[in-house]
């Protein structure tokens, strides 16, 4: 079949295949007892038939990400016509640390009014190349209740803490960026000029790592944002260019106070997006000073992979966690069994 053939019956074959998909939303309808259910069944394929007219205009075409039982992936990119020009990143030959920041956050237990948790961070240091040195602080204790946060300065109205409780995953990443924050501003005020990194997007709504970088004067450092997954990495006209060229190269994406570029740092690594906040220089010159500062494989940075490993709890570790604080406040240990596992079973042909 021909391609323009093949692009031409795209649109078609999706409506068709959306439409049967709406048929299907129907219930039974010789059942009694679902019978009141008809009319909200009758809404929801009504919302696959909008859906089914919207994808004509907002999916056919596209280049699509399928994710993978809900895992982000990372798209490979052919050969493409890129009409865009990639900025090169010239190595800054002087020495300068670049002090990259990870941290991880795990629940250690419940009780009737609040959760416990233990969170770890870590500091990995290169320069001129090589990994010099790194730090762990923690473990960090922090118990989470309605009367607030207690084991970490905080500064969360109670509508926050609420929120924090009734979701583990919010509060574990909420207890990371306030422990990291923490390590930040302290590197940042240290007065060596170097270069902070952290793992994630500066503009992260969960993260707001910036705020505290812009405007303020005592800082004489640079802090940069490196994304291991991002949207941009949609963006084929700038990929399909870094991807072909041929040594560490960059595009510009957002000039504005927090500057937002994608980079590649060697000529066959991945492409990274990255957010830099609080730099007096131009982002090629932060860029080059990353780029002969640190060590990167596979495109991604030495100390960064340093400390994210360093911050990490191993089961051994979480488990003398969990005899520790059992021992120090006296906790009295309830027997425990899986709830989902008996209520609903296991389905064996499930995702």
């Amino acid at each position: 079949m021909q391609p323009s053939v093949r692009n031409a019956l795209i649109p078609i074959l999706l409506k068709r295949m959306l439409r049967n998909m709406a048929t299907a939303t129907s219930l039974v309808p010789d059942s009694q007892h679902l019978g009141v259910l008809d009319s909200l069944a009758l809404e929801f394929r009504d919302g696959l038939e909008q859906l089914t007219d919207d994808a004509e205009r907002e999916l056919c075409g596209r280049s699509f990400i399928f994710s993978r039982y809900g895992k982000e992936l990372y798209p490979y990119f052919e050969d493409a016509g890129a009409t865009m020009v990639p900025g090169c990143i010239i190595p800054i030959k002087e020495g300068r640390p670049v002090a990259s920041v990870d941290s991880t956050c795990v629940l250690i237990g419940e009780t009737s009014d609040g959760a416990l948790y233990a969170a770890r961070t870590a500091v990995g240091v290169s320069e001129e190349g090589s990994l010099r040195n790194f730090s762990r602080l923690g473990p960090i204790l922090v118990y989470i209740s309605g009367r607030g946060i207690s084991g970490l300065r905080s500064e969360l109205s109670s509508p926050e803490v609420s929120l924090l409780l009734s979701d583990h995953a919010i509060a574990e990443r909420v207890i990371r960026n306030m422990v990291e924050r923490r390590v930040i501003e302290t590197l940042l005020s240290s007065g060596d000029g170097g270069i902070v990194m952290a793992d994630g997007s500066l503009k992260h709504p969960f993260g707001q790592f910036s705020g505290s970088v812009i405007g303020a004067g005592s800082v004489s450092g640079c802090l940069v944002g490196f994304s291991k997954w991002s949207n941009m990495i949609f963006s084929e006209d700038a990929m399909s260019s870094l991807t072909k060229a041929r040594g560490p190269a960059y595009h510009l994406m957002d000039g504005g106070v927090v500057k937002t570029v994608l980079a590649k740092f060697s000529t066959d690594g991945l492409i990274f997006r990255l957010d830099l906040a609080g730099a007096r220089e131009p982002v090629e010159d932060v860029l080059g000073s990353v780029l002969w500062n640190d060590a990167f494989a596979s495109g991604y940075p030495e100390s960064l992979k340093a400390a994210h490993h360093l911050s990490v709890f191993s089961k051994a570790e979480d488990q003398g966690l969990k005899a520790l604080v059992t021992k120090r406040f006296r906790l009295r240990r309830m027997p425990t069994f899986s709830l989902r596992t008996i209520a609903l079973g296991s389905f064996k042909g499930g995702a």
